[in-house]
């Protein structure tokens, strides 16, 4: 695959991305995914957690696709624009950034080594959102705008759904004329991570008042999913310290809603460090995946 870095995308202020393309892509259009990085971050944080760690190989389960991965805005603190305290009107900046970008990867020929297929673009009936912590925040907010429809799946991780948010998001919704439709959607978080639970004062918040909980019960709602048993997979190979616990719900779509006990701050893989303690037994880009391709529709 040949990465290409700083591409632009020109708006009021010029925004770049970087995006990954397949070098034998096997039609000459394709899926994309877009990953927003989180809080503090840049592309190559994220990046590393896709196997996009030029010169090491890109793993075989996303090597057919167009990886991407947007940079915030450049006069912002590395971090996506939603919703925050004080605000009173729907963040649109990053909104719009995304609209553009999504126009660009549908439109532009990316050039390839495939004498076969030699240039790829975006199917635009095939793109996808997935984003860590801040960069969740992104996906939670493409997915309860007027954007949704224009991505086929979604994924966050490490940032549950904020019912502020919730309550902002449908506002802007209902002001706009659209529906909220059911979507397939993962969501994995730690339990040591403090936007799951904070941390102890003089009485542990209630599992049924945290974010995490209302982050179930909003996707249950919005996917026509009744409450009752889910398919729970214990994930295997335990460090002794973490364990993961995935919970998939059928309904109109699908929800996966990954627990990863006592799980820091970060986005478990074999080779993830920082934010302590990571699952390394779990690889949640490849869980991703493969929910998709289960169930939305990603070849």
């Amino acid at each position: 695959m040949t990465l290409l870095t700083a591409q632009p995308v020109n708006e009021p202020v010029t925004r770049t991305y970087s995006v990954e393309v397949p070098n034998t892509p096997p039609l000459a259009t394709i899926p994309a995914i877009i990953v927003f990085h989180g809080g503090g971050q840049d592309v190559a944080n994220i990046a590393k957690r896709w196997g996009v760690h030029p010169p090491a190989p890109v793993p075989a389960l996303v090597e057919n696709y167009l990886l991407v991965f947007p940079e915030a805005h450049p006069q912002l603190d590395e971090e996506w624009v939603h919703y925050g305290p004080g605000n009173s009107a729907f963040p649109t900046l990053d909104l719009d950034f995304v609209r553009d970008l999504v126009a660009e990867l549908t439109s532009r020929a990316y050039p390839t080594t495939s004498m076969a297929v030699p240039t790829v673009t975006a199917d635009p009936n095939l793109i996808y959102a997935a984003g860590f912590s801040n960069g969740g925040g992104m996906v939670w907010q493409l997915l309860n705008s007027d954007l949704s429809a224009s991505f086929r799946g979604f994924a966050a991780v490490g940032k549950a759904l904020d019912p502020e948010k919730a309550i902002q998001y449908r506002r802007h919704l209902a002001a706009s004329g659209a529906v909220p439709a059911p979507a397939p959607v993962a969501y994995i978080q730690g339990t040591a991570d403090t936007g799951y639970r904070p941390p102890f004062t003089q009485q542990e918040q209630k599992l049924g008042e945290t974010l995490p909980f209302f982050t179930l019960t909003e996707m249950l709602n919005r996917n026509g999913i009744a409450a009752g048993p889910a398919a729970t997979t214990l994930i295997p190979g335990s460090t002794g310290l973490t364990e993961v616990v995935l919970q998939q719900f059928a309904g109109a779509e699908a929800y996966l809603h990954g627990t990863v006990l006592n799980g820091g701050h970060n986005w478990p893989t074999p080779t993830s460090v920082g934010n302590p303690p990571v699952a390394t037994h779990f690889n949640t880009t490849e869980a991703i995946v493969d929910f998709w391709k289960a169930n939305a529709a990603l070849p």
